[in-house]
């Protein structure tokens, strides 16, 4: 029997494109400003940025896999995942606008640290909601291999087109306060850029479709289905012939379960462990890279203003270069897709640790371009998968804990990214500019403020071979990524034989129970 779904309707991938765009606008703002804008504009601390990079990743620990599983439990009539793309947002614009404000307590350093540390904690959550509920929504809008590839491209697309025009109208405001008023620059692009994530959410949470709560009260009777219970044995062993023949007390059933219970079946799936570190290497390189660009800039070319071309030559060549990697993820398959973008990132990447010439920076730069969608592309693809093998061996759809996960592994990218970058910093004596402790994007500067060689070093590493060396350990955990195309299609066919036996199980024993009454 066939088990695949008609195609997504174009609407609905634009719908989850435009969702994406949400978190891609937060994540490319604070990605190239902030941590320039706190370091040089709020004038905080190398150490006191990178604390509330670790406090941010440590409060992820339980924020997002918690977000996960109660969207997973959530039944209204707006169906699980919009209630939770409603709250973020709402509390994403705020939050994100605070984030680029003036601290309230004044230049109190205890205060400061404070603030900021809680408007970036409001970002986290309010992104978390809305992109576990537009993540999850992937695998319950198609089970076909290909196609989820095809709305993976449409979700990055879009979502960087989206979020590329976001950084540009910030940049833009940026630039045209930088000289007199920087704080005013960031004030406002903070808030131009907020309403635009209101509006784009709203967009989102009153247009895209999922499934009615009926079809996941469905889902639970299949659940209960003890051919599921038998299973969980051989989840991390990535076999489907012999998945019936041992018995194991931890599967899930048809009933709600305790977070641990449901987290501890999460690390028992083998294939989902691969995917979370190649994801975690694959992001930490583009953050560390991303979030010392404008000091690269600045302090290498001596020309703060070169990061705005940067930014659009990195950003179009991603953009065009989404239907070759799209051809060779369907050719080739996904993992030689990723391999070969990830060691090309690698060896672009290296050149920019020796790299002194404008001329040859923008060809690096293209380069970069034309690798980078690979880093979101693949595992994007890939998680709709492990989802589905979880939901073979557990018999329930739990997309929402699963991008719990996901989500908490970009944000830990993150805080390794920046945090890791401004304790490097610190430790090689980094100053802030003296002027007025500083612009954060001086683009009319010319000189490099008077950081000392170990610090212009440390900066050619951040974007250099430090980023090179994720790539390479990402492109290793892609060769043991378990799940093909073939493994995928069998893995389908008896996910659909399950569900019609429990079906065709339930429908006997209503009959057997009318024959009673009777």
């Amino acid at each position: 029997m066939s088990t695949q779904q008609p195609k997504v309707p174009r609407t609905q991938k634009i719908l989850l494109g435009l969702g994406e765009s949400v978190l891609v606008t937060n994540t490319m703002c604070t990605g190239f400003f902030l941590n320039a804008y706190l370091l040089e504009t709020a004038c905080l601390t190398a150490g006191d940025v990178a604390t509330i990079q670790i406090v941010q990743g440590c409060f992820d620990l339980l924020n997002d896999p918690l977000i996960g599983m109660l969207s997973d439990n959530t039944k209204t009539r707006f169906g699980r995942r919009r209630p939770w793309m409603a709250f973020g947002t709402v509390l994403l614009p705020f939050a994100f606008f605070f984030l680029f404000s003036p601290s309230p307590f004044g230049s109190s350093e205890s205060g400061k640290l404070f603030f900021y540390m809680a408007s970036f904690c409001g970002c986290s959550i309010g992104v978390t909601c809305f992109n576990i509920s537009v993540a999850s929504l992937v695998p319950e809008l198609t089970d076909d291999y290909d196609e989820r590839t095809s709305l993976s491209s449409y979700r990055l697309a879009i979502g960087n087109a989206v979020g590329f025009c976001g950084l540009m109208a910030m940049s833009n405001i940026v630039t045209h306060y930088e000289g007199d008023a920087p704080q005013t620059g960031f004030k406002l692009g903070g808030l131009v850029v907020g309403i635009m994530i209101a509006v784009i959410g709203s967009i989102t949470f009153f247009f895209i479709k999922e499934k009615p709560s009926s079809y996941w009260k469905k889902e639970d009777v299949v659940g209960r289905n003890p051919s599921f219970q038998e299973r969980t044995s051989s989840y991390g062993q990535m076999t489907l012939s012999d998945s019936g023949r041992r018995r194991s007390s931890v599967a899930l059933t048809g009933e709600n379960t305790t977070f641990i219970h449901e987290i501890k079946l999460v690390f028992k799936n083998r294939a989902f462990l691969w995917l979370l570190l190649i994801w975690l290497c694959g992001p930490s390189a583009v953050f560390i890279l991303q979030s010392s660009l404008v000091l690269y800039c600045k302090y290498v070319f001596h020309d703060a203003a070169l990061i705005t071309p940067i930014i659009i030559l990195v950003q179009g060549m991603a953009f065009l270069s989404l239907p070759f990697w799209l051809h060779i993820s369907k050719t080739r398959g996904k993992r030689m897709a990723y391999n070969i973008g990830a060691i090309g990132l690698a060896g672009f990447t290296t050149c920019l640790t020796f790299n002194s010439d404008r001329i040859l920076g923008y060809f690096i730069a293209a380069g970069v371009g034309f690798c980078l969608i690979v880093v979101y592309l693949i595992p994007y693809s890939m998680l709709p998968d492990c989802v589905e093998l979880d939901e073979h061996m557990t018999g329930r759809r739990r997309e929402g804990i699963y991008v719990g996960f996901f989500g908490f592994l970009m944000k830990i990218s993150v805080t390794l990214a920046i945090g890791g970058s401004n304790l490097l910093l610190k430790s090689t004596g980094y100053e802030a500019p003296k002027e007025s402790c500083g612009v954060s994007v001086d683009m009319a500067a010319d000189d490099d403020s008077g950081q000392n060689e170990a610090t212009i070093a440390v900066i050619r590493m951040l974007v250099g071979i430090v980023p090179a060396g994720f790539f390479v350990i990402a492109a290793l955990c892609v060769s043991q990524y378990p799940i093909t195309k073939e493994f995928h299609a069998n893995l389908v066919k008896e996910i659909a034989a399950d569900k019609e036996k429990a079906e065709r199980e339930r429908q006997g024993d209503g009959v057997r129970g009318s024959g009673r009454m009777l």
